[in-house]
């Protein structure tokens, strides 16, 4: 069996950019909500298909940026950091 490398979250070096992520994460995920209205008409220019799914995969990325975010300063919390 092998070591693993601590995972980013855990790792204490990181926390200074917890609180920029949360803030790019939220600032992202808003941006994605004011331009509901235009995915439709993307979706009829450039294909149904291609559209919402980069939209689903822009989502998942703002949202997995937000959550280690989160998650960091929640770890760091309990920890006593």
């Amino acid at each position: 069996m092998t070591d693993r490398p601590a995972r980013p979250a855990d790792d204490p070096s990181t926390a200074p950019l917890a609180p920029i992520a949360i803030a790019l994460g939220l600032l992202l995920v808003v941006a994605a909500c004011t331009q509901l209205n235009h995915l439709p008409g993307w979706a009829d220019d450039y294909g149904a298909v291609l559209v919402y799914l980069a939209f689903v995969l822009y989502l998942s990325i703002a949202g997995r940026l937000l959550w280690w975010g989160a998650d960091t300063i929640i770890r760091l919390g309990r920890a006593g950091h």
